[in-house]
């Protein structure tokens, strides 16, 4: 038998929003609970960091359930002081079920993109088929237009991976390989208080860097030649994530130009951000640009993506891309060009929407004349 510990609630103000906007989207489902198994979700709805947990979220009441095991108690008494914590004995299948039926719960919405085939079965062995929801519950959605401590933590994130690309930048000389640029760049960031690094970094030296995802290799980085660096840091679970080039005492003709095309493609696609603008047009507007210049079949990739929990999150920019800019949203602008057996230019920062357009949140200088170390 579980073992139920249940503590007076105190939710946070910005958890129980969230959880309201949830519960009020998903009313009209029929469905009696939402079963959360997506790691990101299980933090954005509870604040709970922990892994190999789920949540469960009554439609009515204010009460949250989590259920985890002995390695977690502690953790979730701490994080998640609010919640329900569900010590398990049993399956976390046989958990959910005992506890949907002491809390007559009849139908259970599952997160369908999360959870695999055998997790399914086991569910509705436990559960019956019946009683299980397969539905989209806009989570993801959700997340993207960011309150403002997100959007503190995005910020953190970015100062703390901007300081350690500045010490990297002193560190870089020729000779040294793409491994240890990039186990440099890691470290500075964990020094600096990352929780870790919001994807595996991308060094790619010279014509390494016509890989759009290049992994960091033995290659060595050359005098007068040229390193792109595609980094991102976690604080406080959120995600930052940027991209530059330079010029290790100078930069190649063919490189130059490219990345002055690539500069002003992305400062066109910067510049008409706004609430209420399609994701598409502002793809085309950068596209557009590196286009007339002749490169266009060289840009390959969409122009950017939402970040917060997860690297890659809501919206998209891109050219097939549906829906409008919001309020809070934060996403990437990417534009590239990659040109095999040369090498590749892609600069990328992190952009806010605002009630009246955007800001910048990331700060490095990206000049050309700025890019040469």
């Amino acid at each position: 038998m579980a073992k139920y510990r249940t503590v007076k609630p105190k939710q946070p103000a910005h958890l129980a929003d969230r959880v309201r906007l949830m519960r009020k989207r998903l009313k009209s489902t029929g469905a009696s609970a939402l079963l959360v198994t997506n790691p990101c979700d299980i933090r954005y709805l509870t604040g709970f960091v922990g892994d190999d947990s789920w949540a469960l979220i009554p439609m009515r009441g204010s009460k949250v359930y989590i259920f985890s095991d002995f390695r977690f108690e502690e953790q979730i008494q701490k994080e998640s002081p609010h919640a329900v914590a569900v010590m398990r004995k049993r399956s976390l299948a046989e958990e959910v079920a005992a506890l949907t039926r002491r809390i007559s719960a009849d139908k259970i919405a599952v997160q369908p993109g999360t959870m695999t085939l055998s997790t399914r079965k086991l569910l509705a062995k436990h559960l019956g088929a019946r009683r299980i929801l397969a539905i989209d519950d806009g989570l993801f959605a959700q997340r993207a237009v960011k309150d403002a401590g997100e959007v503190k933590a995005i910020r953190k994130a970015l100062s703390i991976q901007q300081q350690a690309f500045r010490e990297t930048c002193k560190f870089i000389k020729p000779g040294q390989s793409e491994y240890e640029v990039a186990a440099y760049l890691e470290y500075r960031m964990r020094s600096l208080g990352a929780d870790g690094v919001s994807f595996p970094s991308i060094v790619a030296a010279d014509a390494n860097a016509s890989l759009p995802h290049a992994v960091p290799g033995k290659k060595k980085i050359k005098a007068g030649g040229s390193v792109l660096i595609d980094w991102g840091a976690k604080w406080g679970g959120y995600c930052s994530d940027l991209t530059r080039v330079v010029g290790v005492g100078n930069m190649k003709p063919k490189i130059r130009e490219i990345y002055q095309i690539v500069l002003d493609a992305q400062l066109a696609a910067i510049d008409a951000i706004g609430p209420g603008k399609l994701h598409s047009e502002i793809d085309a507007i950068a596209r557009r640009v590196i286009e007339k210049a002749g490169y266009g079949d060289r840009f390959g990739h969409s122009l950017g993506h939402g970040i917060g929990l997860d690297i890659h999150e809501l919206p998209v920019l891109a050219s097939k891309a549906d829906g409008v800019l919001e309020p809070g949203q934060v996403v990437t602008v990417e534009p590239g060009i990659y040109l095999p057996g040369i090498g590749g230019v892609r600069i990328e920062d992190d952009v806010l929407v605002t009630p009246k357009g955007h800001k910048v949140l990331s700060d490095l200088p990206k000049s050309l004349e700025s890019a040469i170390i």
